[in-house]
């Protein structure tokens, strides 16, 4: 198996293709959905949440088969038809054109694979097990759900104005960092935790007032 290399990509208004119409294809436009992508469906027939989907302009969909030309116009494909000869003529003809490709339950017809994720607003965490267990990437995935709630969530809704507001006034990359350390180290975090938002949005203005950023 080769070793991956993690990246998080940006999607937002990319054209992406997704061949099938089934729940496994469904869940993958939902993903890429969230990133703000322009999604296209090529199946002969769809899910009911699809449908839903399309006539809510959503998403783009032609009813048919795929052809090469859906797949020259995309970013990123990803297969998940169910039918291994046309997902693995998908794969080949993404490969050659360098056109990144997954193929679901198939690594060795990706060049890239996809992580079980969680996320918590702009927090995200991504589990891989490089294909060879997407069972226990979930499994892990689920543990962590546990343990990392929602005040990551909110800390980082708040930690967006005050980084900006440090790195305008803070040149040395050096202080910044301190400050940042500063910041994620104070009980902020475990003050949300406990539904004192108000509280955590004082702790780190001190903080900063301390560091005459405000």
């Amino acid at each position: 198996m080769p070793k991956y290399y993690p990246v998080n990509l940006n999607l937002e208004n990319k054209k992406c293709l997704v061949v099938g119409g089934g729940v496994v294809a469904e869940r993958k436009v939902k993903r890429l959905l969230e990133c703000h992508a322009k999604v296209l469906v090529v199946s002969p027939k769809v899910t009911l949440t699809l449908r839903y989907l399309i006539k809510n302009r959503k998403i783009l969909y032609r009813q048919s088969h795929i052809n090469l030309r859906d797949i020259n116009k995309a970013f990123v494909v990803i297969s998940a038809t169910g039918d291994r000869r046309i997902n693995h003529l998908v794969s080949l003809y993404c490969r050659k054109h360098g056109i990144l490709v997954n193929v679901v339950d198939s690594p060795d017809e990706c060049n890239f694979v996809l992580p079980s994720i969680l996320r918590r607003g702009n927090l995200c965490l991504a589990v891989s097990t490089d294909g060879i267990s997407p069972a226990l990437a979930k499994q892990i995935r689920l543990k962590l759900e546990k343990e990392i709630g929602t005040e990551y969530a909110k800390f980082l809704k708040i930690m967006s104005v005050y980084r900006a507001k440090v790195t305008a006034r803070v040149c040395d990359l050096k202080k910044r960092k301190k400050i940042f350390q500063k910041l994620i180290n104070s009980f902020a975090l475990a003050q949300i935790r406990r539904g004192k938002l108000s509280l955590a949005k004082k702790t780190l203005i001190s903080i900063l007032k301390k560091e005459h950023i405000l």
